[in-house]
């Protein structure tokens, strides 16, 4: 080592919060990259989940920045660490059940909306303040992308729906 000392800028519980978050994110891509896989003939829809997936990974990357970075750019995390431990849990559980029972494309989707919902309301619970105005833009895009996913996952629903009228 140097013998510099490391700043950190957040306490050690809302650090783990970050890495939790990251880990959360890339359990969601997993669960994406399988509904990739297990839809592979259906090229529109498993293209929707490789998309998805991966942008599950860059938000990961972002939380693994905020990481890197020991909190500097963040002021405060208000937050309830327990709450992104279930959450990560159920994510698991549910990429469990799903590689267990193999699910229809709806039943995919409907799971997924359900998750991205969960999360987006997860994610606004977790009140951050920000120093760097770059970090904070970094992090509400990430909220917007979320917002996205429900609304494509419920587009390519409905048309799930209507092609089976």
């Amino acid at each position: 080592m140097n013998g510099k000392k490391v700043d950190v800028k957040l306490p050690s519980d809302q650090m783990l919060f970050l890495d939790l978050c990251a880990g959360l994110e890339l359990k969601m891509a997993e669960l994406y990259h399988y509904f990739e896989e297990l839809f592979a003939e259906e090229v529109l829809f498993s293209l929707l989940w490789k998309k998805t997936a991966r942008e599950e990974e860059n938000h990961a990357q972002q939380f693994q920045l905020g990481v890197r970075l020991k909190g500097i750019g963040m002021q405060n995390i208000t937050t309830d660490v327990s709450q992104a431990v279930t959450f990560l849990q159920k994510v698991e559980t549910f990429l469990e059940k799903s590689i267990a029972s193999r699910p229809t494309q709806k039943e995919a989707l409907v799971l997924a909306i359900k998750l991205e919902e969960q999360l987006a309301t997860f994610h606004m619970s977790s009140i951050v303040m920000f120093e760097d105005p770059r970090m904070k833009e970094m992090f509400e895009a990430m909220m917007d992308s979320d917002k996205g996913h429900i609304s494509t996952l419920r587009d390519f629903l409905r048309r799930l729906e209507t092609e089976g009228e």
